[in-house]
């Protein structure tokens, strides 16, 4: 369930905070009157409706849909926002699954999309520049490597925290660099953390590390491997990654593995081809053999 932006709009006319029309669209009145709202209550003006300012409304929380199969279906969305636009995707998100887009991450490169019941969504690579700057980047050799430290969630992480390989881990450090990116751009208040990230290869990369960040599920499609390990790793279980058997991508890169649990897709009727794309994946998990172990829902 999405936050009904009705409810949203009589509660803020009711505080006079908002004179305009009550017609369930999120748009630059309704923000400046959450804005309104938050300063009058002592928040952060924002115009974000996280859980404080839902809760100084008296408006239930929106529901998050854990749901794998729209998941799948969410972040196959997401890959069309670079040629047809935030507002005509929006439209999309809202006639089929009830949400919409609120903010973008900034960065070149970098895509992730931050839905109103903060989902994040994050896809894999739409260039051979953002591909080739990242999947790459295996080690980092010659250059500033990037690690957790002391992993303060208020902190995050960034350049020259600590080794990678300090507790016995060795980051890939291109999936690292675009997972920072990431959560530089979403910043430190807890408030504004997503509270479910899903992506596709690259971007299920991020959402492996990016889980660990900000305590939250996460569900990557085509998952590339993120670490090594020569000691148990500490860190929490909260990502699912799902792999096609015949998707020879996610058997990279060597010697690595992925962060949570890992499920195997397999296709009852295999296919010759790359099978790496979001289709692929969709079409795997309604033609899926059985007893694979695969959740209908994630919400560890």
């Amino acid at each position: 369930m999405a936050l009904d932006i009705r409810l949203l709009q009589r509660r803020l006319k009711e505080l006079k905070c908002y004179a305009g029309r009550i017609d369930g669209i999120w748009g630059r009145n309704t923000e400046k009157a959450v804005c309104t709202f938050q300063k009058n209550t002592g928040l952060d003006p924002d115009g974000i409706v996280g859980p404080k300012t839902l809760a100084a409304l008296n408006i239930q929380r929106p529901d998050l849909d854990s749901s794998v199969a729209t998941a799948a279906e969410l972040v196959k969305i997401s890959y069309t926002v670079n040629k047809q636009g935030v507002e005509a995707v929006n439209k999309t998100l809202k006639q089929d699954h009830g949400v919409w887009i609120t903010s973008q991450c900034p960065v070149k490169g970098v895509e992730a999309y931050l839905l109103n019941n903060r989902c994040l969504l994050v896809p894999g690579s739409n260039s051979f520049w953002d591909y080739a700057k990242f999947n790459f980047r295996l080690l980092n050799l010659g250059m500033p490597r990037l690690g957790f430290g002391s992993r303060n969630k208020t902190k995050g992480f960034g350049r020259g925290t600590a080794p990678p390989d300090k507790n016995g881990i060795i980051w890939h450090q291109g999936f690292l660099t675009h997972a920072n990116h990431i959560s530089k751009w979403i910043g430190n208040n807890p408030e504004h953390w997503p509270r479910l990230v899903v992506g596709h290869s690259l971007g299920a990369a991020s959402a492996q590390i990016l889980s660990t960040i900000w305590t939250a599920p996460s569900i990557g499609f085509a998952a590339p491997r993120i670490l090594k390990s020569k000691a148990p790793s500490t860190y929490r279980n909260l990502s699912l990654s799902i792999c096609r058997t015949d998707d020879l991508v996610c058997r990279f890169p060597r010697g690595f593995e992925r962060l949570g649990a890992s499920r195997t897709l397999i296709h009852k009727s295999p296919r010759k081809g790359l099978n790496h794309n979001m289709a692929a994946y969709i079409d795997a998990m309604h033609n899926r053999i059985s007893g694979l172990g695969i959740p209908d829902h994630w919400a560890p």
